[in-house]
């Protein structure tokens, strides 16, 4: 009854706000675009606990995602494609990190499909709607799989990575998984400018506050994207 409550209450404020209404990849159209521009980003999946419920989580969700279109002024949701990951769908048990705390839960490792999206749209200058941090530094730079302030936290259903398509032109979304690696793909019937993205980390009484600035241009002007806080 809890978990129904949150998701009524997260529909009617997506309801009240309008992004209900923009919700949702499409399938790709039949020979209406060229996609001639492409832009990939990779990242490691690193040897862990519970690397195999994260590989099978990782590909039950990017069978829902995967070449699909978000349209000019759409906006991709990840909890409604995504929709209440259940083991009745197949999801296992996977790592997260809840309270600050690392645990397990079913769907657990979703984190880092979020956060492969989440990082690639910073870099083409999409605009983010919705996306929350974790709440702890499980890593040290060495074991890093992405820069601390790219990630994107994903609870079913209070917490969600919302991206909306401010390009004049369709986005293809697709990816590959390997078990050592994830990769994104963001093709495209025109050329995305992709931008640079600068970090700047200070840590005091055990929390780590991570700023990503985006370079737009390229010419030294930096624009604060997000300012987070980690427990050490």
């Amino acid at each position: 009854m809890k978990l129904k409550i949150k998701v009524f209450l997260r529909w009617i404020c997506a309801i009240l706000k309008g992004d209900y209404f923009f919700f949702g990849l499409k399938p790709v159209p039949k020979s209406k675009f060229i996609w001639s521009d492409e832009t990939t980003l990779t990242l490691p999946i690193l040897q862990s606990p519970m690397k195999e419920g994260k590989l099978r989580n990782l590909q039950i969700a990017i069978n829902q995602l995967n070449e699909r279109v978000l349209y000019p002024g759409r906006i991709f949701s990840f909890w409604n494609e995504i929709g209440n990951p259940t083991i009745g769908k197949g999801y296992t048990e996977g790592r997260v990190i809840r309270g600050g705390q690392v645990s397990s839960e079913v769907a657990g490792g979703l984190c880092q499909l979020s956060g492969i999206i989440y990082y690639l749209s910073l870099e083409l200058g999409l605009k983010i709607l919705e996306r929350f941090p974790h709440s702890r530094d499980l890593y040290t730079e060495e074991t890093r799989f992405t820069p601390l302030g790219t990630d994107a936290s994903v609870v079913y259903p209070t917490k969600d990575l919302r991206v909306k398509n401010t390009h004049p032109f369709p986005l293809l979304f697709s990816w590959d998984l390997k078990t050592s690696e994830l990769t994104f793909r963001i093709k495209s019937p025109s050329p995305i400018k992709r931008n640079k993205l600068h970090f700047q980390q200070t840590t005091k009484n055990g929390f780590s506050n991570v700023q990503v600035f985006l370079e737009p241009e390229g010419n030294g002007e930096l624009i604060l994207c997000s300012s987070d806080d980690y427990r050490l």
